[in-house]
Order: structure tokens, then C-alpha cells, then sequence
């Protein structure tokens, strides 16, 4: 079953489907046919959709899991490092922080409420002047230190699908899944997920999340480019495969080369490299 809400999310800027790359005349032709499919009328105007989409999802996505995993919490623009398997992210970062002014402060605070050396405070003086050196040394070791450490750290989730933790050891919610959303697909679109998602293998402590990418790009070409990777990402989800389906066997027939795309495209919905809006809401019922 398609994501319900997608078709709110559809249609038409200058004449074209939003869905398309407006430059190319083939990716136009396509999405027309795609929407027809949908049933998006062509009068019908596409806002912007940044926002509009994730929060489409989360509110849909909250009300599903909650008939069958109300463990579960869905959420937008949530870091990594705000979960148990990537809390040690943030560490860099708060040690980077200079404490030592604070430290600075209160030593000389402390001499303002001590005898001076007139007042017979010699050792008192002293003291103090031995904690400000000891500050000033601690600060010069550790500046450099801090500059030569990596900086390791991950964008942001669009969804996060998350779990609490009983009795862990580390006051976070384990991450399940994590979502990376693409409305449509450009040559310069298609690192993002991929990164993301390598990044996210290899930086993680405990078990991977599922991590995936969410699109609404008809074209198999860039579908296939994105979902045929390395396992940066586990698969593909389309928010309405059973239309996009439709649309390329219409539309990639005819030519020896377009029929060599159709069943490129249908290669990967076998391998399950793409699935169904739907696959993603019975998994996530899983976990």
C-alpha cells in the first residue's frame, strides 16, 4: 500500500510534475505518465514541500506503529549523537569546551578572600600563583591536543525511529531506524543518503539501525544508481511504487534500450532493492 498522504504532495510547477528533473524533456514525459497514474490533475499547483513532507510522514507513520509497536517513537531533525549506538559523537565536542576560565575565575576569587603577602599571607600568595601557572600549562597542553583530533560527527536524521531502554547503562533511546528523504533525484542528491549511511556503519557502537532512503523519484536510472550501491543503504523505499510500476512499464517499452531499463527497474524490485512505502511500515512493525 502507497503512503496515503502522497498525493497531497503532488503536482504541477510551470506546467511540469514536481516529481521531474524540468530540463530534461524524458524525465518530464515520465512523470506525466506517473501522475496520471496517481490521478494528480495537471491544474493542480505544487507548493514547496521540504517540511511538509516529514511531517506528513511522522504523523503518518506514528499512527500506524501505534497498532502494532507502541514502543516505538517517530520523530523529525533529530541528531545522532542523541542516541545510545552514537552518544560518543558529542564527546569531542563537550571536551572541546574550555573549562578553564570558569577554573581561572574561581582561583581568583579565592585569592580575593585570602590574606595578601602584606598580610601575612605568603604562602597563601604562593599558592595561588601556582594554581594560575598550573591553569595556564594544562590550558597549553591541551589546546593542541583537541585541534588534532577528528572531528567525527553525522548530519541530521530527517526520521529517526527510536526505542527507550530499560535499565541501559546510557540515559538515551536506542535507535531502530533512520530515514534519509529525497523527494526526487539529481547526480548531485545522490551521495547524501549513501554517506550518510556508510558513516553511520562504521561510527556506530552497538547495533546498525535500519537506514534507508525515502523517494518519490520515477526515474529507474537514478533509482538504480542510488539502490544498487555497496550496503551503504539497506534499500529504496518509493512512496508509491504500485503507480511508479505502472508509469515504466508505459512508458520504458518500444526501443531495445528502454526495455533494458524496465527490466532493470524490475530487477531491483525483485532483489527488493526498492520497496513499497509499505514494506518500510510492516518492517518498522518488527523492531
Amino acid at each position: 500500500m502507497p503512503a496515503s498522504f502522497v498525493t497531497d504532495l503532488c503536482g504541477y510547477r510551470n506546467g511540469k510534475p514536481n516529481t521531474s528533473d524540468s530540463s530534461k524533456a524524458d524525465s518530464v514525459e515520465l512523470g506525466r505518465i506517473f501522475f496520471e497514474r496517481l490521478g494528480v490533475p495537471e491544474e493542480k499547483h505544487a507548493e514547496k514541500n521540504d517540511h511538509t513532507w516529514s511531517l506528513a510522514m511522522v504523523a503518518d507513520l506514528q499512527g500506524k506503529l501505534k497498532e502494532v509497536a507502541q514502543h516505538l517513537t517517530v520523530e523529525r531533525e533529530r541528531h545522532a549523537h542523541e542516541f545510545e549506538q552514537y552518544a560518543h559523537l558529542g564527546a569531542i565536542q563537550r571536551l572541546a569546551d574550555d573549562d578553564s576560565l570558569p577554573l581561572d575565575n574561581a582561583v581568583r576569587n579565592l585569592q580575593n578572600h585570602l590574606p595578601t603577602a602584606e598580610e601575612g599571607g605568603e604562602e597563601t600568595s604562593v599558592l595561588v600563583e601556582a594554581l594560575l601557572k598550573a591553569l595556564d600549562e594544562s590550558r597549553a597542553r591541551r589546546r593542541p591536543l583537541l585541534d588534532a583530533l577528528g572531528d567525527e560527527s553525522l548530519p541530521k536524521l530527517d526520521i529517526s525511529v527510536h526505542r527507550a531502554l530499560d535499565g541501559a547503562a546510557i540515559d538515551r533511546p536506542h535507535l531502530v531506524a533512520g530515514f534519509s528523504l529525497k523527494w526526487s533525484l539529481r547526480t548531485d542528491r545522490l551521495q547524501d543518503p549513501r554517506t550518510h549511511g556508510a558513516k553511520m556503519a562504521t561510527l556506530r557502537r552497538g547495533r546498525m539501525p535500519h537506514f534507508a532512503a525515502v523517494t518519490m523519484e520515477p526515474r529507474p536510472y537514478f533509482l538504480a544508481r542510488l539502490g544498487q550501491g555497496t550496503g551503504d543503504l539497506d534499500c529504496v523505499y518509493h512512496l508509491h511504487l504500485p503507480a511508479l510500476t505502472a508509469a515504466v512499464d508505459e512508458y520504458y517499452s518500444a526501443t531495445k534500450s528502454r526495455l533494458k531499463t524496465r527490466d532493470t527497474f524490475h530487477r531491483m524490485v525483485e532483489q527488493r532493492r526498492l520497496r513499497d512505502y509499505d514494506d518500510l511500515v510492516a518492517y518498522l512493525g518488527t523492531l
